[in-house]
């Protein structure tokens, strides 16, 4: 698996069925974002944005997303887990 260290952003008012790697899809309109995970490993990853879930911040084009993203396939600990901070991924052990 090839990990990603950055992310291209793409606003959609609808998730479009196949997702490329290395895209952050938004969309407003349904409050969510959505990946492919930044491990490589394919899984999809949702992001509601709103209150008590996900907060999406953008600055001069570039996209903050709070929480941390945490995925895991029935393993402990995470096998992904990480920030997205000005379209950056931000490793963390």
């Amino acid at each position: 698996m090839n990990k990603i260290y950055e992310l291209s952003i793409v606003e959609v008012e609808q998730m479009p069925k196949v997702k490329e790697p290395g895209i952050l899809y938004i969309s407003r309109k349904y409050e969510l974002a959505i990946h492919l995970c930044a491990c490589g490993c394919g899984v999809e990853t949702v992001t509601p944005i709103g209150e008590g879930e996900w907060t999406l911040k953008e600055k001069n084009g570039e996209i903050t997303l709070r929480p941390s993203i945490g995925n895991f396939i029935g393993e402990k600990p995470y096998h992904a887990h990480y920030y997205i901070t000005k379209n950056k991924i931000v490793w963390l052990k």
